[in-house]
């Protein structure tokens, strides 16, 4: 399932979702969980996200950039997110 906004893309598989900007591309784990209410949600897990695939450093703003950009995305398909 993929997803592509002008540098941005996002696809979703089994146990982690792969994010690209600009050509440079985050891969985070993600699990099924429940939110506050019972709920399900997808879990996205950033506590390792310091470095893209490639290896480079990630920066904070990139990062930020990405989750902003995940957010939105998952919103526009339906799919309920946190951050972990």
């Amino acid at each position: 399932m993929a997803k592509k906004d002008a540098s941005f893309t996002l696809e979703i598989s089994d146990g982690e979702m792969r994010a690209s900007l600009a050509g440079r591309i985050l891969t985070l784990p993600i699990h099924q969980g429940v939110d506050e209410e019972g709920d399900p949600v997808l879990v996205i897990d950033i506590d390792g996200a310091d470095v893209w695939d490639d290896g480079s450093e990630l920066q904070m703003k990139d990062l930020q950039k990405l989750l902003e950009r995940i957010e939105a995305e998952c919103e526009a398909r339906d799919i309920e997110i946190e951050f972990e």
